[in-house]
């Protein structure tokens, strides 16, 4: 399936019956490449753009001021990734996006996605479902960060990301779930002894 038509997929799963003009915007969306270790989208950035993965993986992460990194999600393909406090309120980002694997994605330009709500009622669906989902998510998120012990957000993180944990590396799943490597490894031990 061509680009665009993985696109136009995604965007009817959130709002069937989008009709083909309103979706017609998204043809200009150019398709790019980042190589694992490159940024989609780097903390201070002004104009936030989205980004439409097609293949890879990527996470989206916070640097602290004692410089540790908090990842806050992953996505992979057929997610939209975006920083979107910075979209939405239009400020600088604190939130960087990187490539954990070579990713091929669509970029969507800064304020496109906004300006697409604005004129076409498919748009605007997109985005309030979009923003609800990421609403519960991020609820669900804070949830497990202040009520959990380590092992229960590991668990967490299993579930949640069951079909692509395999692919993310030990660290990245420490710093998700906010441990240390080690204290990871201790956990994964005495997780699967008891599973």
């Amino acid at each position: 399936m061509d680009p665009y038509e993985r696109f136009a997929a995604f965007t009817r799963r959130w709002v069937p019956g989008m009709p083909d003009e309103e979706l017609e915007p998204a043809r200009r969306f150019r398709v790019a490449k980042v190589e694992k270790g490159e940024y989609l989208a780097r903390a201070g950035d002004a104009d936030a753009a989205s980004s439409f993965i097609l293949d890879g993986l990527v996470r989206q992460v916070f640097s602290g001021r004692d410089g540790r990194e908090r990842v806050n999600s992953f996505g992979t393909a057929d997610t939209l990734v975006c920083p979107y406090r910075a979209a939405l309120t239009t400020s600088i980002s604190d939130l960087a996006i990187q490539a954990l694997e070579r990713t091929w994605y669509l970029a969507i330009p800064p304020g496109v996605v906004a300006e697409l709500g604005e004129r076409h009622a498919g748009w605007r669906d997109l985005l309030a479902r979009l923003t609800e989902m990421k609403f519960v998510t991020a609820e669900l998120r804070n949830r497990t960060l202040l009520l959990d012990d380590a092992t229960e957000r590991y668990r967490s993180f299993l579930e949640q990301y069951a079909a692509i944990a395999p692919r993310i590396p030990l660290s990245q799943v420490a710093a998700y779930i906010g441990v240390t490597p080690e204290a990871l490894s201790r956990i994964r031990r005495r997780t699967f002894v008891t599973a």
